[in-house]
């Protein structure tokens, strides 16, 4: 896997083959690879049951985790159109059209980022910030404002691990919090209140969390959808940069 351009590329295929049943390498490929779905040890937690439809790629070739019934069409698809065109609107179309006769539809585009390495350390002049550990962080959960940034349960074994709290007098106005998605990538979300944003905190405690997590160990990731641009900006500015992009088949509502 010496063709990923840094460790933290490395690090995210080898858990994106757990969660996808494929092997890092496919990642690297030009062609695509599809696999069927299933539920292996070290993933990420998200439910429990077997991916639909699910697709990734880090820019090469892409690889599709798929239910046996879907399993002709995608290797069809993915078969006749190059990995980056699949997250395109006509074959978004193609695919949609194939999984309604199942009752289910593409959710979202997911795009992930990663740290850059080495990571440099957040400047936190004028911001007052509070560190929650994971025993600390259930004092947060009378406050329901910050539903991006926590969890607020546990989800099979999924849950809030870290939070940075932006802090004005003892009122938190900010939390950038991290569950633990697996045992080694814990995603990073954030919440700012409306009267507070425009003043850099979020970047600010985003930076101040992905500090914390590397030093515990943990490799921080940073999601959010296409069309989330502020998002995105925010993990621009706190040194990330795109990784890979995901989309999940959902059950339509």
């Amino acid at each position: 896997m010496s063709s990923f351009k840094n460790d933290m590329l490395e690090a995210a295929a080898v858990q994106l083959a757990l969660d996808m049943s494929c092997q890092p390498e496919d990642f690297l490929n030009i062609k695509n690879t599809v696999t069927l779905s299933s539920l292996l040890s070290g993933r990420r937690i998200f439910r429990n049951e077997k991916d639909f439809f699910r697709i990734a790629t880090f820019g090469n070739g892409a690889v599709a985790t798929v239910d046996e019934k879907i399993r002709p069409f995608a290797e069809n698809l993915l078969g006749s159109i190059r990995g980056v065109e699949l997250f395109d609107a006509k074959a978004v179309f193609l695919i949609n059209r194939e999984l309604a006769k199942y009752g289910k539809a593409i959710g979202s585009f997911n795009q992930y980022y990663l740290p850059v390495s080495p990571y440099y350390y957040p400047d936190l002049s004028g911001f007052r910030v509070k560190i929650y550990d994971e025993e600390a962080i259930p004092s947060l959960y009378g406050d329901k404002r910050f539903s991006n940034a926590l969890m607020y349960e546990d989800k099979l074994g999924r849950h809030d691990v870290m939070a940075v709290c932006a802090m004005d007098g003892n009122n938190i106005y900010a939390i950038a919090g991290a569950s633990n998605d697996s045992e080694r990538f814990w995603q990073i979300g954030i919440d700012v209140l409306p009267e507070y944003r425009g003043r850099g905190t979020a970047t600010a405690i985003v930076s101040a969390l992905t500090k914390e997590i590397l030093m515990q160990g943990a490799i921080p990731y940073y999601g959010t959808w296409w069309s989330n641009i502020p998002s995105r900006s925010v993990a621009r500015r706190a040194g990330y940069f795109p990784a890979w992009v995901e989309m999940t088949a959902v059950d339509m509502i």
